[in-house]
């Protein structure tokens, strides 16, 4: 019904424009394109009024909106797993080079046990630091002369020590007899 109201109505208005226009034919020719411009404009007016152009537009409107919603959407995931891939392949090669870094520690500490296992590190060691000698073998200790030795490390040679019980006096007696 409102279509068709807009149709009368733009018939009557072309109809009166043209009613105008066989009425006065003294008008010269720039009046005549002005009236005629100012017809095409109502017209395009009234098009631009079409209730199914409206709803063409509105519908166009808004897939336009959703085709852009869903690229945002669609984008926004993509850069979410963009993202964590990136912090995952950070942390893979974290977690390598620890790995690297404690195959090396382990290969190390193998080489160790297996020297540390021989026969002949044992011998070293128990010799060295327990003094240990094997059957008929004399030990001599060499001791270190005092000034090597640093009082905090042995007490026993911090103070000098008396070489006989004459070189101990009480304090207070006379040495002289």
């Amino acid at each position: 019904r409102i279509l068709n109201e807009m149709k009368s109505r733009k018939r009557k208005l072309s109809s009166f424009t043209y009613d105008l226009l066989e009425r006065r034919p003294e008008q010269t020719d720039a009046q005549k394109e002005r009236r005629e411009i100012r017809r095409k404009k109502l017209e395009r007016k009234a098009e631009l009024e079409d209730p199914r152009r409206l709803k063409r537009i509105a519908r166009r409107r808004r897939s336009i909106f959703f085709v852009i919603l869903i690229i945002v959407v669609i984008g926004v995931f993509l850069v979410r797993a963009g993202y964590k891939s990136y912090t995952l392949a950070k942390e893979r090669a974290l977690v390598q080079a620890r790995l690297d870094a404690l195959e090396r520690k382990k290969a190390e500490l193998e080489i160790e046990l297996l020297v540390v296992n021989s026969d002949e590190y044992v011998e070293q060691q128990a010799r060295n630091q327990l003094h240990m000698i094997k059957p008929g073998e004399i030990l001599y200790i060499i001791p270190k002369p005092a000034s090597d030795y640093d009082a905090t490390e042995n007490p026993d040679y911090s103070e000098p020590v008396p070489n006989s019980p004459e070189d101990e006096q009480p304090q207070g007696e006379d040495p002289t007899p």
